[in-house]
């Protein structure tokens, strides 16, 4: 897969806004083709984080670097045995995100994650994957990355009518689970909601903001927020796992 430049603005929606603002974005949208064949409008995202030691790029977001990436192992909805993972490198640039991501059959992500397997996965790949995946393993090994915090949420995503590159997604229930292991990507029990009565919308674009999704904003008063999942998924824990290695 390409990489992938955008801008992305963030911000926290009250949930009795979610239907009167999925009601505006429709005007102008339509479901994504992950959402439209599911009854419930949604699919689960499923992330595992990943950081150094001393969490890095945990620290690299809470002091605002403008150039800064974190890495994440990700997948989606409910285990099956043909289940895939994407090793993920997401890059910022102040407001641009870039996003390098590879595929691979779920089973195989603890073995490259300990560097086994590499040169299969290789053979499998296309040449923009194989270069995302294998700039993963080399900053897992070279920074000793290790899973921090599972993430998981319900997205439901639109997509632009007369502009696809146009995205907005509405992400509920945002909840996390401390050091994982990776074949702990599909867990539930034991999560922590960090969102309340919040819900998280993301608008993703190229270049500038169409006009009627600014009007759109205007309209409900929404303030663009610096979020971070990941994050969020680390505080929610400090509480109770500081003597473990989370940050205080």
């Amino acid at each position: 897969m390409p990489k992938l430049k955008r801008k992305e603005f963030k911000y926290y929606a009250r949930l009795e806004l979610l239907e009167a603002l999925r009601e505006r974005f429709l005007k102008h949208m339509k479901h994504d083709p992950h959402c439209q064949d599911r009854d419930e409008r949604n699919y689960s995202v499923r992330s595992i984080y990943v950081d150094t030691p001393r969490f890095l790029f945990y620290y690299e977001k809470l002091d605002g670097l403008k150039i800064r990436k974190k890495l994440r192992i990700r997948t989606y909805n409910t285990f099956s045995d043909d289940s895939i993972a994407f090793f993920e490198i997401k890059r910022k640039f102040k407001n641009t995100i870039v996003k390098e991501r590879a595929k691979v059959p779920l089973e195989e992500a603890p073995n490259l994650m300990n560097g086994a397997n590499l040169h299969l996965i290789n053979e499998k790949t296309n040449f923009q994957e194989r270069a995302a995946l294998n700039k993963f393993i080399y900053l897992t090994k070279k920074l000793h990355l290790e899973a921090k915090t599972l993430v998981t949420y319900e997205r439901e995503a639109l997509l632009g009518i007369d502009d696809q590159t146009v995205r907005v997604t509405f992400d509920l229930n945002v909840r996390s689970f401390p050091n994982p292991d990776l074949d702990e990507i599909f867990r539930e029990q034991d999560m922590r909601t960090f969102t309340d009565k919040h819900f998280i919308l993301e608008i993703k674009f190229f270049d500038l903001m169409p006009f009627w999704v600014r009007q759109i904003v205007r309209d409900f008063s929404l303030r663009k927020q610096s979020i971070s999942k990941y994050c969020n998924g680390i505080e929610v824990w400090t509480d109770q796992f500081s003597e473990q290695g989370y940050p205080e």
